[in-house]
């Protein structure tokens, strides 16, 4: 997402922008727009006005790019979705082995979660009272982490298979842990966790001692 102080109003008059690159602006900024509105009120209080007083645009350039605040949500929830993704795909890509991948997937989500909590809380708690259709695209993103762990079956000894829920049980327990640290206040103390959160990701994977061994390399 586009920094805060990117997003100034468009210069007056003959700006000498296409019509398509002032919506894609408006569209930015209605995005950052929301997510500030929804930090300061929360999603159910949040209204339209709040949302382009915080934008700095009008009314009528809302609904020429969004239905509803709901749609805008949505698109702002992509928005963050899409950067998390990129952002482990690039800590991930150049590592080798699969437990590595996973530490350095999990030190690239905390940080960002921790360097931006309103976008944090955006994605990670307003989506879960935002009403069922940004509910039901939040369990879909979620799902969505599980390639990353999947690979660990591979890497595990016990001859006891693991339940086919074990992915989307630790993801569901990792982002209700990360949730309840942002709604706290508590973002910025993400980045402390990434041993706990190791130790606990990979431990049906490698046991206790391999995952042990590894949350003891990054504390």
């Amino acid at each position: 997402m586009p920094e805060e102080e990117e997003l100034g109003p468009l210069p007056a008059g003959r700006h000498g922008f296409t019509r398509e690159q002032v919506a894609a602006h408006q569209r930015e900024r209605l995005i950052a727009g929301l997510a500030e509105a929804v930090a300061e009120h929360g999603y159910n209080a949040v209204t339209i006005g709040h949302i382009t007083k915080a934008a700095k645009v009008s009314r009528r350039a809302f609904y020429a790019q969004f239905q509803s605040k709901e749609e805008c949500f949505l698109a702002a929830f992509e928005v963050v979705v899409a950067h998390m993704r990129e952002l482990i795909t690039e800590a991930v890509d150049p590592i080798p082995d699969w437990p590595h991948r996973v530490v350095a997937g999990l030190r690239a989500l905390l940080g960002f979660l921790a360097s931006d909590p309103t976008l944090g809380r955006l994605c990670l708690v307003d989506s879960l009272t935002a009403g069922p259709a940004i509910a039901a695209r939040f369990g879909e993103a979620i799902a969505g982490f599980r390639p990353l762990l999947e690979p660990g079956r591979a890497e595990r000894r016990s001859p006891r298979p693991l339940p086919d829920s074990t992915e989307d049980s630790l993801i569901g327990a990792l982002a209700t842990l990360i949730s309840r640290s942002i709604a706290s206040g508590d973002a910025e103390r993400l980045t402390t966790l990434l041993p706990d959160f190791v130790e606990f990701v990979l431990m049906p994977y490698l046991g206790p001692e391999g995952a042990h061994r590894l949350a003891r390399e990054v504390r």
